[in-house]
This record gives structure tokens, sequence and C-alpha cells, in this order.
């Protein structure tokens, strides 16, 4: 009986070691519920609009489709638009084009930061979602 002992334990050990791989790899793969907040301090999941210049609404993504909500990293398409404010942004011209744009960094249950491909939405970095926040 005692040389059956040290494989007994080996087996528990084994089959530990498997329960602890398994849970750990389900929470990694755990979505997380996540919304976004805009300019208006509205927290939202899966926003189908976004405004980004909060100042004059002159820069917004519309139409948004997205993939992998809830994930470290959150990826959209849809339409951006932005008005070249000129001569002015009252008289200004508005463009469009398609968009891909992802969110991440998830701080207290919302996605803190946007980024994407298109240079006339982003190009002084990512719009800041953790700005907005209401504060506690």
């Amino acid at each position: 009986m005692r040389r059956y002992i040290p494989v007994l334990l080996l087996a528990v050990l084994v089959v530990l070691a498997g329960l602890f791989a398994l849970l750990s790899w389900h929470q990694a793969h755990e979505t997380t519920a996540a919304g976004l907040y805009d300019c208006s301090s509205t927290l939202t999941a899966k926003p189908h609009t976004l405004v980004l210049s909060c100042a004059d609404a002159n820069t917004e993504i519309t139409d948004i489709s997205w993939t992998n909500w809830g994930q470290s990293t959150a990826f959209a398409t849809g339409t951006a638009r932005w008005n070249d404010c000129t001569p002015s942004c009252a008289a200004g011209t508005w463009h469009e084009t398609s968009t891909t744009a992802w969110a991440y960094r998830i701080v207290n249950g919302h996605y803190t930061r946007v980024d994407g491909d298109n240079t006339h939405l982003f190009n002084g970095g990512p719009f800041l979602a953790t700005s907005y926040p209401p504060a506690s």
C-alpha cells in the first residue's frame, strides 16, 4: 500500500493542476461587461455613434458595428465624418469615409481609449473616454 501513496499524490496533483489551468483559461477568456463614455458623460454599451470632438461635435464615427465587445480590445467599423471648418466650422463642409476603430484599456468596467485608422479623427492621439465619467 505504501508504494501507491506517491503515485496517488502525483495523480491528485495532476488533477488539481488541470483544474487550476482550466479555471485560469476560463477567466482569461471571459468577457467583461464594458461600456464607453461619450462627451455627454453617458455610459453606453456598443455605441452606434461616437462624437470625438466634444467642444464642437465636428468629428464623429457613425453607423458603428462592433466585434469583440467586452474583450480587452473591441474593434469597430463605421463611417468617419468630419467638418473641415473652412472658412469656418459653421460654414464648413462635411466629409466622410469608412473607418476602423478600436476601444481598449478597460478600467472600472469601461473602455478608456478609442483610436483608429483615420488621421482626420485621431491626429491628436486617442479619444480619451476617461475624461468624461462623472466624478464620484
